[in-house]
């Protein structure tokens, strides 16, 4: 293969996922059957609405012939052609004699019926145009995220990922509202206007010829507002979607803006974006009121016009007074339904805006066809996990060939390794075999079955990729290795030959296979500590705060027989006689900490409910002092005190204190007073003090005798202005504390190296011994690993993908780049142990040139994007390669 070679993908080609132009042609699509009944329904009402038009003037001639002396008559009511027409009778009921009040009554309580009935048959057309716009929407979703969801992994994605997910959340919202009503609503409009025009020629044909002129008017007038309002619209969306696409940039780029000072180019970029959005929003706004005032005057002036003809009419004998009444109350109508197609044709364009949006967002040629992740037809698959690649073929997109006619086979149930320079096409060929590369030439077969051919649901139960590009979910530990399994709605379903295996039903089962996954990659110690950092709800799960409470003192037994063989204080225990140095200073004084509160104990001592019993005790002055002396300190540091931000404080401030912190020093000891939010900061200051962790030399023996002292006077308060207070008792379980701390009932010596490993060890074997580690490492599943996995670091999330991967099972495993950031030597132990126990299953591993060859049955050497040789491990080895 050449590199100017075109890769094809396979059986499976590129297409390119196209949805209709037009907005109106794709809502027709979607629910045409839905659109068929609500014509129904607007068909429905017009006759209603027609004959409520022909009441007024029913009622005026009825009124005016019995004044005149003319014997009313109830539903005498005819219905003729106009003149131009050749006139002619079209209906002509009798009716029956009655008196005149019984003419008003009968005629107004018909009128009051007619009315009752368009009120509901409008109230169901609105109900029936909610609902066909929800499901229109539901519908255009999930067409969208499916469309998502088979992207291929070369697709140049046009945006980020809160782009794609704002796309489906607010910029198609829109939408709704408009597909509901996208025909009925002129439907209706135009059916209003029509019977209403109809009844005024029936009336005269002068009036009615004046009414066809000024809708022809209106209809000219509003093409043209049509247009200027769609280009101006579709500027300004274009225009804001550039600006959010600046920000975003500015974002991503925000290390290079503070470590190179670029924040005055920044800033100036996104000025000028914000002066164009503004321009064209300005722009729209001016158009939209140019049109209201438009549509006023056609609104106001034709009326005018028709009292004027009409009133003329009237005065010439062209029509009665009935007549005249029924025109103008006719007319009347027009209005709004004229309205209502306005405002129908500006929901039109913004639909179709925001329509077009999503197009130019997700039609790409980089999709996978449509059920290319359907595996019906596909249960049982036979799949052993055998691998077999001729011609293999790859260029990337800058056009550089990364593999060229690679052909290799790997037998199933083997571990073989691929090895090389980085460039050499290794990791090209091991991306093509885990569908990370899905545009390339030759043949890739796996179990048999030609990659390119197979739905990805079969591939994915089969086959798991282990890349150097982890992806941590903003969720729990066990969220983020159910997120393998999950491959049928309602339970995860793990392994690699049956959709849904028996023997995993149930949660214990499940969580079990999960920590074995993680133990496996190497992970025991991250879910033990894990599990360790969580608070638990004593009254959630007594039994398990009880069993905490036994197990402390195995576990703090185990820590002093250390502590007395090593001669090293690895912890310092809570005694409520004695001062804890690894404690901040407001908990020595509460020897507690508060619940449902994250601003810690430190924020109690500025609070108002325990200033009273500070200032009785004397010791608020004395805490204001040393939180003074310890931000006087801190200016030093950091070489004065505009420069504290620039420094780590250790946690002695936070970041929304600095500028407060700041203005304090600027004053104090120039005799200005401290105001009371200044005191309420150095009170904090104070209580979150420890001198083994800030080395300020403030807490001495008079101060740790004086903090027992106050912490003797306080302990009868359960509460600071209704925070509950969680006090350290040695025999109960302490809601504030971890579970290692609840263990422990003390603190770790933060300033003796190793002591805190050392301690997690001593915790695992008393866990262990008890039976209660099991326990400990489920909890830890439910621990949020937070966005992007950053409490996690590199070696971790790279073991993290690995751990996925083993927990589906997959008969062919390849690992890549996941565990480039461990040391040699942990990688090479790493690999062993996986090895071990996928005995029997294929495993393809990407090697540097640490690891230990004769792991491996083959090893395939490439370079220059092509197969260098194929070598037994224990061969390679001896020729030192």
């Amino acid at each position: 293969m050449s590199g100017a070679d075109s890769p094809k993908g396979g059986t499976i080609p590129a297409t390119r996922e196209t949805l209709p132009r037009d907005v109106l042609t794709y809502l027709w699509r979607a629910e045409p059957l839905s659109h068929i009944k609500l014509f129904a329904l607007v068909l429905l009402l017009l006759p209603f609405n027609y004959a409520s038009l022909e009441l007024p003037r029913l009622i005026v001639n009825g009124v005016t012939d019995s004044i005149g002396g003319t014997v009313p008559k109830l539903f005498d009511f005819d219905l003729t052609w106009p003149d131009f027409l050749g006139g002619g009778v079209i209906l002509d009921l009798t009716g029956f004699e009655v008196s005149a009040f019984g003419l008003l009554a009968g005629l107004a309580a018909l009128l009051f019926a007619l009315q009752l009935i368009q009120q509901h048959i409008t109230r169901l057309i609105e109900m029936a145009k909610a609902r066909l716009g929800e499901r229109i929407l539901v519908g255009l979703r999930r067409q969208l995220f499916d469309i998502i969801q088979r992207l291929r992994p070369e697709a140049p994605m046009k945006s980020k990922a809160m782009e794609v997910g704002n796309m489906l959340r607010f910029e198609v919202g829109p939408i709704s509202p408009f597909a509901g009503m996208a025909f009925a609503q002129p439907l209706k409009s135009a059916g209003l206007i029509g019977s209403a025009t109809l009844l005024i020629f029936t009336q005269n044909a002068t009036l009615g010829g004046c009414a066809i002129g000024i809708l022809a008017l209106n209809y000219v007038l509003l093409g043209i507002q049509r247009r200027d309002n769609a280009t101006k619209l579709q500027i300004y969306q274009r225009e804001a979607v550039a600006l959010g696409k600046r920000v975003m940039a500015g974002i991503d780029r925000l290390p290079l803006v503070h470590g190179f000072a670029t924040s005055p180019w920044e800033r100036a970029a996104v000025d000028g974006r914000l002066a164009v959005v503004s321009e064209a929003s300005l722009d729209l706004k001016r158009q939209n009121f140019t049109d209201r005032v438009l549509n006023l005057l056609m609104s106001d002036v034709p009326t005018l016009v028709f009292y004027f003809v009409g009133g003329w009419l009237a005065l010439t004998g062209a029509i009665n007074i009935g007549q005249l009444v029924a025109v103008v109350a006719a007319y009347g109508q027009i209005p709004e339904p004229l309205k209502e197609l306005i405002e129908w044709d500006e929901k039109r364009v913004v639909a179709q805006v925001r329509y077009d949006f999503a197009r130019y967002y997700l039609e790409t040629q980089e999709v996978w066809p449509k059920g290319s992740q359907d595996d019906t037809g596909w249960e049982g698959l036979p799949f052993d996990g055998g691998l077999k690649i001729a011609d293999l073929g790859v260029v990337d997109p800058a056009g550089s060939l990364l593999l060229d006619g690679v052909s290799l086979e790997v037998p199933a149930g083997t571990a073989v390794a691929l090895k090389g320079p980085d460039a050499g096409g290794k990791h090209a060929v091991a991306r093509v075999c885990g569908r990370a590369i899905s545009l390339y030439s030759g043949s890739v077969r796996i179990g048999g079955h030609d990659l390119s051919s197979v739905p990805e649901s079969v591939i994915g139960r089969h086959v798991a990729y282990a890349g150097g590009d982890p992806i941590v979910l903003n969720a729990s530990l066990r969220d983020n290795m159910l997120c393998a399994l999950e491959r049928r709605p309602g339970r995860p379903a793990p392994g690699a030959t049956e959709p849904e295996p028996a023997g995993l039903d149930d949660a214990a089962q499940l969580d079990r296979a999960i920590l074995g996954a993680l133990g496996l990659a190497g992970l025991g110690d991250l879910v033990v500590r894990l599990g360790l950092e969580r608070r638990l709800d004593p009254e959630a799960s007594p039994a398990l705060a009880e069993r905490i409470v036994t197990a402390r003192a195995a576990v703090t037994d185990a820590i002093s027989r250390r502590q007395q063989e090593t001669g090293r204080v690895l912890i310092e225990p809570f005694r409520f006689a004695a001062f804890n140095r690894f404690m901040t200073l407001a908990e020595n004084i509460l020897f507690a900490a508060p619940l449902n509160d994250t601003r810690g104990a430190a924020s109690l001592l500025s609070d108002p409910g325990l200033m009273p019993e500070l200032e009785r005790l004397g010791v608020a002055d004395d805490l204001t002092a040393l939180g003074l002396s310890a931000l006087r300190t801190l200016a030093e540091l950091a070489g004065g005190q505009d420069a504290i931000a620039d420094i780590d404080t250790k946690g002695l401030l936070r970041a929304e204190e600095m500028t407060a912190a700041r203005t304090l020093l600027a004053h104090a000891g120039t005799g200005v007073g401290l105001a009371a939010d200044e005191r309420a900061l150095l009170l904090r200051v104070a209580g979150r003090y420890c001198e083994p962790r800030h080395r300020f030399g403030l807490i001495d023996e008079d101060w740790q005798q004086r903090a027992l002292g106050t912490r003797a006077q306080l302990a009868h308060l359960k509460e600071v202005s209704g925070i509950p207070l969680a006090r350290y008792q040695p025999d109960s379980y302490c809601r504030a504390l971890t579970m290692r701390d609840n263990l422990l009932f003390g603190r770790i010596a933060a300033d003796r190296a190793g002591a805190a490993a050392t301690v997690d060890d001593l915790v695992r074997e008393c866990l262990k011994q008890d039976g209660f580690i099991a326990q400990v490492e489920r909890l830890s599943l439910d621990v949020a690993l937070g966005e992007g996995g950053l409490p996690l670091s590199a070696a971790e999330r790279g073991k993290l993908t690995l751990a996925r991967c083993l927990v589906a099972e997959p008969d062919l495993l390849i690992i890549d780049d996941a565990l480039a950031p461990l040391a040699p030597s942990e990688q090479s132990r790493l690999i062993e142990t996986v090895l071990a126990r996928r005995e029997g299953r294929t495993t393809l591993v990407v090697l540097d040139s640490a690891e230990p060859l004769e792991l491996f049955a083959q090893v395939i050497v490439l370079a220059h994007g092509q197969v260098e040789r194929i070598e037994g491990a224990a061969e390679l080895s001896a020729n030192g390669t």
